[in-house]
């Protein structure tokens, strides 16, 4: 699909097509196209390929789509992820015209420093 833009929605530029640079875990993000796409969703995956809780909207009208996703909680911070724009049935994107696109992934990083690992639990060694 050509000339999509992606936004974070707290910044004014767009998200780097390569996930160099991070993003703030409070983000939310935006994908406009200037196609009328119908059937298609704005998804969060996390580094499991897991969905992420969010929400979402979209307007689809005849000068084009916007879709806007806002996590329920923070991102982890240094964590990936791929924000991906795909077709509710197949999971590719259909423009009205018919058009299909491969669904948009675009991943990222999130600013911070990796939470601590939980402590290891030790076993205790039974006496005799």
């Amino acid at each position: 699909m050509s000339a999509v833009l992606v936004r974070i929605a707290e910044t004014s530029g767009p998200v780097p097509p390569d996930g160099t640079e991070a993003v703030d875990p409070a983000s939310s993000f935006e994908v406009r196209s200037p196609l009328a796409v119908r059937a298609a969703r704005l998804v969060l995956l996390d580094s499991r390929d897991a969905m992420v809780p969010s929400t979402s909207e979209s307007e689809v009208g005849p000068s084009g789509s916007r879709f806007v996703l806002t996590p329920q909680d923070p991102l982890t911070p240094a964590g990936r992820y791929v924000l991906r724009l795909e077709g509710l049935e197949n999971r590719l994107v259909r423009s009205v015209d018919g058009t299909t696109f491969e669904p948009l992934a675009v991943p990222f990083r999130v600013a911070g420093e990796p939470p601590p690992a939980p402590p290891k639990k030790v076993k205790k060694k039974r006496s005799r």
